[in-house]
């Protein structure tokens, strides 16, 4: 039935498994943090290299990394995200831990450390 021979001893061989990627380096507590904040509300993030496993393998930053080293991190994963225009995203501070759901503050100064404010996911 089947037109092509197996190959005798072949076996198939357990593909690896996916490695997790990141848009962010930041994260909220919840899921839905953000159904509740107003423009100029902030909520603290936490950084996710804190919470997963192995993450420079995942593409963020070590813990430990300077403010600089992480900055620079996010912001190249916002580049990304940015392109996708996700209309629910938000912006934060990768460097103080902060976000908002006003995305018409991307790019602006982050009201504590003044660097570039980067998109942020809720979901």
């Amino acid at each position: 039935m089947w037109p092509f021979k197996r190959k005798s001893g072949a076996k198939a061989q357990p593909s690896p498994a996916p490695m997790i990627s990141f848009s962010q380096v930041d994260t909220t507590e919840r899921f839905g943090d953000n159904l509740t904040l107003k423009p100029e509300d902030w909520i603290k993030t936490t950084p996710l290299n804190s919470i997963i496993p192995s993450p420079q393998s995942k593409g963020l930053p070590p813990i430990g990394a300077s403010d600089d080293d992480v900055f620079t991190v996010a912001s190249r994963l916002s580049s990304l995200r940015e392109r996708m225009g996700i209309p629910s995203d938000g912006v934060y501070c990768p460097v103080c831990h902060i976000a908002n759901v006003d995305l018409n503050k991307l790019r602006t100064p982050c009201p504590k450390c003044y660097r570039e404010l980067l998109t942020f996911g809720w979901d």
